[in-house]
């Protein structure tokens, strides 16, 4: 899951009549007999652990092996640039979470197609914090990386579970995410809601406890009592619908090779570890080191599937919409429909 990847302004673009243009509109020219579906552009270069299958699939061969040219290329900083980039046709597929649901709903042309991974998100609070439970973060302050966040909805989530109105009876307040745990040590903050690494790094470095988790692999009573679903998927692959729609053979390729890259990772956590730091996907550093990246992959447990990824954005529609970020009459099997497709491969 890319870091602060808000979808709320991604509406204004890619709801304009125009829809994401995917591969099926590309020339003939870009094919060949090795590439017989031509070229694919993914924005996943963004420093982010939980987009090895970006990075998995082409570095060893999945996207090739299934007839795609793929070509990874930096995910744009400011998010007008990636709107733009879906709504040209600029960009074809990418990780992304559930929050791009409310997005969809307002007509973004995209779908997801399986959960790819499990929980990276967390709520964090100092190791000195008062803070012990949900229901101690009424009237507090909430650090997020923007608005509209992943963090942010998985919070509310857990705060409408325990009866605290995720809109009203908390303060959301938005740092660069590099500087969230640093403004909860400082008092500006009294919560983090963030992603791994950096909620890994919190904890191990800075013994930040975790409130919540949305990596509920174990299956915790406790997190599921906070809407926290068991081995739920955190993150989706998206297509556009113009590609599953004009060229579904070639969308399923695409799945399949991300499919592959998922299931490769899951079986070679380090050596993924050490193609992410080795090929400069993700920077490294002294704490960003292969041991640390390794299991966190192997935390996120990769796998693309394709009924449960429906089964998981079913139950995340209906969390969504409890927690206010749908729309209050939101027709729940029909907004599953819009935002799920099952290419049902071999």
């Amino acid at each position: 899951m890319r870091i602060g990847k808000t979808l709320l302004s991604l509406v204004g673009v890619l709801a304009l009549g125009s829809v994401l243009a995917g591969c099926g509109n590309q020339s003939t020219a870009g094919k060949s007999s090795t590439y017989k579906y031509g070229t694919v552009t993914i924005p996943a270069k963004d420093g982010s652990i939980c987009n090895a299958p970006n990075y998995i699939a082409y570095e060893k061969g999945f996207f090739k092996k299934n007839g795609i040219k793929a070509k990874i290329v930096a995910n744009p900083r400011d998010i007008s640039d990636l709107e733009a980039g879906f709504a040209s046709g600029k960009y074809d597929a990418q990780n992304g979470d559930f929050q791009y649901l409310p997005a969809i709903q307002n007509g973004a042309q995209i779908k997801a197609a399986g959960g790819i991974h499990q929980g990276c998100i967390k709520l964090l609070v100092p190791k000195n914090s008062s803070i012990k439970s949900v229901k101690d973060l009424k009237g507090k302050t909430i650090g997020i990386p923007a608005q509209g966040s992943t963090p942010q909805y998985v919070t509310s989530i857990a705060l409408q579970h325990a009866g605290i109105d995720p809109k009203k009876d908390v303060t959301w307040k938005v740092y660069s995410t590099d500087l969230l745990a640093k403004a909860a040590q400082k008092g500006e903050i009294d919560a983090v809601g963030t992603v791994d690494p950096y909620a890994y790094q919190a904890q191990k470095q800075d013994g930040f406890k975790a409130i919540i988790d949305n990596n509920n692999y174990s299956g915790s009573n406790k997190m599921a009592a906070m809407g926290m679903k068991k081995q739920g998927s955190c993150c989706y692959l998206y297509l556009s619908n113009k590609l599953i729609k004009e060229n579904p053979a070639k969308a399923k390729a695409v799945v399949k090779s991300y499919k592959e890259a998922a299931d490769w990772i899951n079986k070679h956590p380090e050596e993924t570890a050490k193609i992410e730091l080795n090929k400069g996907y993700v920077s490294k550093t002294k704490f960003i080191n292969v041991k640390n990246v390794t299991q966190i992959l192997k935390d996120e447990h990769f796998d693309l599937n394709l009924k449960k990824g429906k089964s998981d954005l079913s139950y995340y529609i209906q969390q969504l919409k409890q927690a206010g970020y749908l729309k209050k009459d939101t027709n729940n099997k029909q907004l599953l429909k819009q935002a799920y497709w099952n290419p049902k491969l071999n």
